[in-house]
């Protein structure tokens, strides 16, 4: 399919705007999302997140939040990079115990700072007093969260979001398990005993990744590639472009055919992953992550009702208000046996 007429039919599912803040989004699906259309998808109760969430949790339940630096190459071309990283509160003060790990990246035109904020402890991003929150609140159990950003630097910044797509390939194919995984799991107390491949792969299970907008692609891109770094995934407002972008929507057999023979080439129970997606009901892109995920159940040898899940906020649109009551949700059910 040419460039041309795959933005063609994007624009029919999707129409494109700008947030007050000038990210890019896309607006209501041509076709509202109704219960009776998902009820085959839905499989968690989406509740919203409290709003007492989005203030500051007492001082003695705020996780720190530090920032890493490593080096990747893309395009042969080396990049020093960036990384915040979220330590849930009590991590200082018990030098033996070890933490889960989720890593989570942001979406098109966004950065590393888009969900924790900045350093320290006092930060009042979403995300950050989201963690907060529900961890104090034992609904999530206490883990390290990483935001790395996808862009090698700010140069590769720009409003053409499928254009990031060789960014979102290139960081789940070589940079995440070849160059940042390694840095931060030395650092800090996480289940992975040794950093080579050997023994990253050996503490998948205590391991996850997530993103928003172009962070789900990325996402998708993870499990498809990683799936022996990874048990958990948490797709929020993406599909897979693995077959083209908008590949969820425009070629959703094809795109759930091609990850389900991923799944056969490695090998893998249906057991030993578990994917926790989700959209917002007003957001235009569950016009490509419904189909898609409804073709995927079409391969029971490898995506079954446990470990495939398809949620929808409602009423939510493209954004990090809906992006964080779906993480609300989606991380109550990570590292649970």
């Amino acid at each position: 399919m040419s460039k041309k007429l795959g933005l063609l039919v994007l624009s029919l599912i999707v129409g494109i705007g700008l947030t007050s803040s000038g990210l890019l989004f896309a607006m209501q699906p041509t076709q509202p999302v109704t219960a009776a259309s998902t009820k085959l998808d839905r499989r968690l109760k989406m509740k919203k997140m409290p709003k007492h969430y989005r203030q500051l949790a007492a001082d003695s339940q705020r996780g720190r939040v530090e920032q890493i630096t490593y080096q990747t190459t893309y395009r042969n071309k080396t990049y020093q990079k960036k990384a915040l990283v979220y330590l849930p509160a009590g991590y200082a003060t018990n030098a033996t115990k070890r933490y889960d790990i989720l890593y989570l990246l942001h979406g098109a035109t966004m950065s590393e700072t888009s969900f924790l904020g900045h350093t320290g402890t006092d930060s009042t991003s979403r995300f950050k007093t989201l963690l907060d929150h529900e961890i104090a609140a034992c609904k999530m159990k206490p883990t390290i969260v990483v935001t790395p950003t996808y862009y090698p630097d700010d140069r590769f910044v720009t409003s053409d979001y499928e254009r990031d797509d060789p960014l979102n390939l290139a960081f789940a194919r070589n940079e995440l398990p070849n160059d940042l995984l390694p840095v931060v799991e030395k650092q800090y107390r996480t289940y992975a005993r040794a950093t080579d491949k050997k023994g990253l792969a050996a503490a998948r299970r205590h391991r996850a990744f997530g993103g928003f907008s172009m962070g789900a692609i990325t996402t998708w891109y993870v499990f498809e590639h990683d799936l022996n770094l990874f048990k958990y995934y948490v797709p929020m407002a993406g599909d897979s472009w693995t077959v083209a972008a908008n590949g969820g929507g425009i070629a959703p057999s094809k795109t759930a055919t091609k990850l389900a023979r991923q799944m056969q080439r490695r090998d893998y129970q249906t057991t030993d992953f578990r994917i926790l997606a989700s959209v917002g009901g007003a957001d235009g892109t569950s016009g490509s992550m419904a189909p898609q995920i409804r073709q995927m159940r079409q391969h029971p040898q490898q995506f079954t009702d446990q470990n495939l899940l398809y949620s929808i906020d409602a009423g939510g649109g493209h954004d990090l208000t809906s992006a964080a009551n779906q993480a609300y949700n989606a991380f109550t059910q990570l590292f649970r046996k």
